[in-house]
């Protein structure tokens, strides 16, 4: 069984939750002139028959068959509250009663007035005296109507209508007219229900592909829970289904499309009352997609001193976006963009340690997490520099038909290729002469040639792109080559030795024959070096016996009778005593005249032409020049 508390606590939970009874006046006002009638009305939705209790200021006063109570000729101790019940209701809400002993009142609806409800207004005299002249004030400003009588009605009360009323009028008293005034009455249009406020669903903005739920929530004034409202939702002041008694609005699956401004609307069905909330941003966030990175630099290669600039984009997501930058797995920075458009990054390039592998990653917080670009490589390309030249041999001479080798090198340079040139001009321009062989940075001769002398260098390079390309030129080598001596110097020299062995013999013997004579072989002599004594031939006689003076005979150069001979070889000298006519232009000595015979060899340095033109068709050779010439002793 219940106890007595379970019993109370039951007891108040079904009193609260009975149905109020309403109490209204007739007539319908809140201020009557004393000595005048106003009838109380107890309504419920109980069946007739039951007892009535009224209540004036919080007392019980009087309990009734009907649900009416009549006051006839109010007097002022009438004024206060009044409420009723029912054994089956609750206690109404109170209603106020003024009894005014005025000439003039201004009489307003006893009952709480809502936004939306009819408010009417009468400036009344006392024992319904005509007034003329009548203005209605609210808070003391002046608000008449142009064609009012006695009343003032507004037809859909708004709570901007609250406020302290009053009115003023002519009356006729008991023998003229004066302006009276009526006490002021505090009137209160009371709001029916809040203003609406759209709220979305969850958390933060809704995530593409995901539903979505707008709700519209206002709070309906207690004493008006019976009223029925409807709502209308609005996307970008767009109306999206009309008006709907669902507090809810649902997008199935959101998509880039919903994202917008949105606000909804509360109204009753008569439209008597409408409100609107406050715009809500919804963005519907797409997810971010895989980045694509790109490098501001040519076919993947950059040059020491170059800026680079490594830009990082999501074709989709929603902002902001985050990029971050990585260079083989180690972070370089990030970049946080606020609306469409990549995310970039500067890079100076200081070294070869800037090459390498790079990507960049997205984030925009969605579940889905960063998203990764695929990896890019970057290669550092070194400008070449400090080229240098050398060659294989330890000085710049070099033999023809000899191989020689020249090297190019660099300081410094990423994959330099190499060019030579020749006396200025590349060596390709060079014609006439078999071209060396250039590997990497080698230039190979396998046979030099006389005309590979001269001046050398090397140009080492590299580029980027064909608008971009580095040089750096080596000094100039001058290189040297030397002819190895000619066969025809060779049999030449062979042959002065044979005929000089030769003649010494004969002129060892004729000196024992004939004192007149001497023969003796000359060296070979160079016509470029002063005029030398030739030593006497060994085991001669001495010069005092021949008849000649003791110094060494001297013999000058002739000057060879071609200006482009080389050297004059004597092979033979025969120095004779005459008696005769003097050689025209000869210097006696000793009153002793002398004469010289010499023959010319051939050039020493014969050209491969003039080596064939001397050789006879039998195969034997001829001399390339068989001059004699008798000049005299000097």
């Amino acid at each position: 069984m219940l106890g007595r508390a379970e019993l109370l606590v039951l007891a108040l939970g079904l009193a609260a939750t009975a149905q109020k009874a309403t109490l209204t006046l007739d007539p319908p006002w809140s201020t009557v002139f004393r000595g005048h009638s106003v009838t109380l009305i107890c309504s419920t939705s109980h069946s007739p028959g039951q007892s009535f209790t009224w209540y004036h200021n919080n007392k019980s006063f009087r309990y009734t068959i009907k649900n009416s109570l009549r006051i006839e000729k109010t007097r002022m101790s009438d004024a206060g509250r009044y409420q009723c019940k029912t054994p089956g209701s609750g206690r109404s809400d109170p209603v106020l009663l003024t009894i005014s002993e005025k000439w003039l009142i201004l009489q307003a609806p006893y009952y709480a007035v809502f936004e939306g409800d009819p408010l009417h207004l009468r400036c009344y005299g006392w024992n319904e005296a005509g007034i003329k002249g009548i203005k209605f004030y609210r808070n003391g400003a002046h608000i008449t109507p142009s064609n009012v009588n006695s009343e003032l009605s507004i037809k859909q009360a708004r709570t901007s209508d609250s406020g302290k009323y009053h009115c003023i009028g002519s009356m006729k008293t008991t023998f003229t007219f004066t302006c009276e005034m009526s006490p002021a009455v505090s009137i209160s249009v009371q709001e029916l229900f809040s203003s609406p406020v759209l709220r979305a669903a969850g958390s933060g903005d809704p995530i593409e592909g995901s539903p979505v739920t707008l709700r519209c929530v206002t709070e309906l004034n207690p004493q008006k829970s019976d009223t029925l409202l409807q709502r209308v939702f609005y996307k970008d002041s767009r109306d999206l289904e009309g008006a709907r008694s669902s507090l809810d609005y649902h997008i199935p699956v959101a998509g880039l499309q919903d994202s917008g401004y949105y606000h909804c609307a509360v109204q009753t069905v008569t439209s008597s009352v409408r409100k609107w909330s406050p715009k809500l941003k919804i963005t519907v966030k797409l997810p971010v997609s895989l980045p694509h990175l790109t490098v501001s630099a040519t076919g993947a290669w950059a040059a020491i001193g170059d800026v680079v600039e490594i830009r990082c984009e999501s074709p989709r997501g929603s902002a902001p976006i985050v990029y971050r930058f990585h260079h083989e797995g180690a972070a370089l920075g990030n970049r946080t963009v606020s609306s469409r458009g990549p995310g970039s990054l500067a890079l100076n390039v200081t070294s070869e340690r800037d090459s390498g592998t790079y990507f960049c990653e997205a984030d925009n917080g969605m579940a889905s997490g960063p998203q990764h670009s695929a990896p890019f490589h970057l290669s550092v390309l070194v400008p070449v520099s400090g080229a240098t030249i050398a060659t294989d041999r330890m000085g710049p001479e070099v033999m023809a038909g000899e191989s020689l080798n020249l090297n190019c090198s660099v300081e410094s340079g990423t994959a330099p290729l190499f060019k030579w040139l020749h006396n200025a001009e590349e060596l390709a321009a060079v014609s006439g002469l078999g071209l060396p062989t250039a590997v990497g940075n080698t230039l190979h001769f396998g046979s030099v040639q006389l005309g590979h002398g001269g001046n050398y260098q090397c140009i080492a390079s590299n580029q980027l792109s064909p608008q971009r390309v580095f040089q750096a030129p080596s000094e100039i080598l001058a290189i040297a080559v030397k002819e190895h001596a000619s066969p025809w110097v060779a049999v030449a020299v062979s042959f002065l030795f044979l005929m000089g062995v030769v003649a010494a013999l004969v002129f060892y013997f004729k000196c024992w024959k004939k004192a007149e004579g001497m023969f003796f072989s000359a060296p070979e002599r160079d016509t470029q070096l002063p005029a030398q004594h030739e030593p006497p031939g060994k085991g001669l006689p001495p010069l005092g016996s021949l008849g000649l003076h003791a110094e060494d005979p001297l013999y000058g150069n002739v000057c060879p009778l071609e200006p482009e001979s080389g050297e004059v070889v004597y092979t033979v000298v025969n120095i004779k005593k005459t008696s005769g006519d003097k050689p025209k232009e000869t210097l006696p000595r000793d009153n002793e005249e002398y004469y010289v015979s010499y023959t010319v060899l051939a050039d020493p340095k014969p050209t491969w032409e003039s080596a064939a033109e001397v050789r006879s068709p039998e195969g034997g050779f001829l001399p390339a020049n068989d001059i004699y010439e008798n000049v005299p002793h000097l």
